[in-house]
């Protein structure tokens, strides 16, 4: 079993055993074993790509809001308008993870047929990270660009200088093909930090920087005047576009809207000649000095882990906080809680 770094007060798991732990879970409110199994493989690999805020830290969130009727693990996203290159699809309150990874797939293939597409997601409930679907696009070839919003609900960012939040935390990821996986993957929400990161810190009882937050611990945007534009594109694109509604004074849902465009590379340029072109420019980028103390420059979506990386046992840490729900899912599901080490 490869061992990984640690934190303070966790408690150790087995990678495999948390897997299967979570495909019981999500079978356990109604996912088919496919869509469970996926699951899995989606928050094992926020946690080893050092995402510990979008892991398994979100699995007792994901079946508290099936076990409540919020999201249907059952249901799955379907195309309710399609002119071929642009497809529009309802989520049916499924988990986003499996309506996004669904869009995806059509967005792919639409643009492998086209040349480019949208896909645009309404009704789902939240995908978590977008990085994974963009590097599926990027194995194909595909470049993608993904805009996700919030339905008008979580309103939890603040505008430059105010005081009351008008925004949720509405991320952006763009993936692009490389000559082999992990591709050059963004996936950044457009406040300071994700709500997941903030809370995450906040579970561990560590210092939230002054930088991250503003009036009433509110979240503030990247950038200032940067990510508060970049958040008001999102509403735009991810939510009015996609039939979700928007950030206004009305009570909303908690769910996402999303677009997602795709573009097939070979259309426009030859696929090696483009990928060895942005090997050569990632390679340039990173050969360069370092300030004393610094670590190596990398690339976006180079801490992603491999095929092999999700296939071995490791050792993950996960926090107290986590660690207490996770036995809670299993009392409430009446399954064999993950078993420590």
């Amino acid at each position: 079993m490869k061992n990984q770094s640690t934190a303070v007060e966790s408690t150790s798991f087995g990678s495999r055993e948390l897997h299967d732990f979570t495909v019981n879970s999500m079978m356990g409110v109604g996912a088919s074993e496919t869509d469970a199994q996926y699951m899995a493989r989606h928050l094992l690999a926020a946690e080893l790509a050092g995402h510990s805020s979008h892991g398994m830290r979100r699995l007792p969130e994901y079946i508290d809001r099936a076990l409540s009727g919020v999201t249907n693990a059952a249901a799955r996203a379907t195309i309710e308008k399609d002119s071929g290159a642009l497809v529009a699809m309802d989520g049916h309150r499924t988990y986003g993870h499996f309506a996004i990874r669904d869009a995806t797939t059509i967005a792919v293939q639409r643009a492998k047929d086209q040349g480019i597409s949208a896909v645009t997601v309404r009704n789902s409930d939240f995908a978590g990270r977008f990085a994974p679907f963009c590097e599926d696009a990027a194995d194909a070839g595909v470049i993608t660009l993904i805009f996700g919003n919030n339905n008008g609900s979580l309103q939890n960012v603040l505008p430059p200088g105010a005081t009351q939040p008008r925004l949720s935390t509405n991320p952006i990821a763009a993936g692009v093909p490389r000559a082999q996986a992990p591709h050059m993957v963004i996936d950044f929400a457009t406040s300071a930090v994700a709500s997941g990161r903030l809370h995450f810190d906040q579970d561990n009882g560590a210092a939230i920087p002054e930088e991250w937050t503003g009036p009433g611990g509110h979240l503030k945007p990247f950038g200032g005047f940067k990510g508060f534009g970049l958040a008001l594109l999102v509403e735009a694109l991810g939510g009015a576009l996609s039939g979700s509604q928007t950030v206004s004074g009305r009570d909303s849902e908690q769910a996402q809207g999303t677009l997602i465009i795709a573009l097939d590379v070979a259309q426009l340029q030859n696929l090696a000649d483009y990928i060895a072109q942005v090997e050569e420019f990632i390679a340039h980028v990173k050969d360069t000095e370092l300030e004393s103390g610094a670590s190596a420059v990398r690339a976006p979506g180079e801490n992603a882990p491999t095929a092999e990386q999700l296939a071995e046992d490791t050792v993950l840490r996960i926090n107290p906080v986590t660690s207490y729900a996770l036995f809670q899912i299993a009392q409430r599901l009446n399954i064999t809680a993950p078993t420590a080490l």
